[in-house]
């Protein structure tokens, strides 16, 4: 007969209100990884954030993920998110890394026409469009009282940061994976052993 794993010490329930929540036969740690994990769908950091060791999020997070308490509340707070935004503002992971990269490579040269002034947003592409962070536009003027005229428009364009946009997506790509040089800390750990043996 296959023995069940020791598993850490459980919070205790609150007890059940009546209502039929399901989040209420949670323990407040498994409530806080519901909570967390609807925010990116990443079951190790949302298990982290909730309060669990972070040398065993992934089990943790892969174990809770497999509670039936757990899915139904996951899929009661989802159900009840569709309901209070709409169905309509449903969030691909493809639509989250196309406007990511309008972010990170986007030109300045797309805004500006032949002669180096601003474009009209309409005359701009829409990947360009979609990477600006504000539009401010100066009137300038000459002159006082009745002689004073238009002499010209200067218009800002600011783009969101470059860096940011770059920095998601790496993480999202594994490009900037911390690694660890475990070897170099076992060898040091048993010199370190011998050497007390000594």
């Amino acid at each position: 007969m296959a023995r069940k794993p020791p598993s850490t010490q459980p919070d205790a329930p609150e007890p059940d209100d009546g209502t039929g929540d399901a989040s209420r036969e949670l323990t407040p740690k498994q409530r806080a990884f519901v909570r967390e994990y609807l925010k990116d769908s990443c079951a190790a950091q949302a298990a982290i954030r909730a309060g669990y060791s972070a040398k065993t999020a992934d089990s943790a997070g892969s174990r809770l993920l497999r509670n039936v308490k757990v899915q139904a509340a996951l899929e009661e707070m989802e159900a009840a998110l569709a309901e209070a935004v709409g169905d309509e503002v449903t969030v691909e992971v493809a639509e989250v890394i196309r406007e990511l990269r309008y972010l990170a490579f986007s030109d300045i040269g797309q805004g500006v026409g032949e002669l180096g002034g601003v474009r009209n947003l309409k005359d701009m592409p829409e990947g360009f469009r979609r990477a600006i962070s504000s539009i401010e536009v100066e009137e300038l003027f000459e002159g006082k009282g009745e002689e004073r005229e238009q002499v010209g428009i200067v218009t800002k364009v600011k783009l969101w940061p470059k860096d940011k946009a770059l920095e998601l997506l790496g993480r999202f790509l594994k490009m900037f994976t911390d690694k660890v040089d475990l070897e170099a800390t076992l060898k040091k750990s048993h010199e370190d052993a011998l050497g007390e043996l000594e």
